[in-house]
């Protein structure tokens, strides 16, 4: 998912407010920002990385825009209304070997 940030607009080092790991944002925020252009390159036709040299936008510059649109977007995500009841998945199951199984008459013969 894309952040809204952009080279004009990057990400703010400190977090928002509503963001659910601060320390992890300073971290993604960061490298994101080390992952774009020099400021000589971001008009240029054909910019690369200014910490990796690749082809901009790199991959490692996605994948921090990613992470850091799927901070945003969970935050952002409506909490269920007061009426509305939240469903827990079933806790997960034992697994019971097959001998013991069929001793007890759990399993199909």
């Amino acid at each position: 998912m894309r952040s809204p940030y952009t080279l004009d607009n990057p990400p703010p080092d400190e977090p928002p407010s509503e963001v659910l790991v601060p320390s992890l944002w300073r971290v993604q925020a960061r490298w994101w920002k080390r992952h774009t252009p020099a400021l000589d390159q971001q008009s240029a036709k054909h910019p690369v990385c200014r910490h990796c040299g690749q082809s901009w936008p790199c991959h490692s510059w996605a994948c921090w825009d990613g992470q850091l649109g799927q901070a945003v977007h969970q935050s952002q995500a409506p909490e269920p209304d007061a009426g509305e009841t939240r469903v827990n998945p079933a806790p997960p199951t034992r697994a019971v070997p097959l001998g013991a199984a069929l001793t007890a008459g759990l399993a199909p013969t």
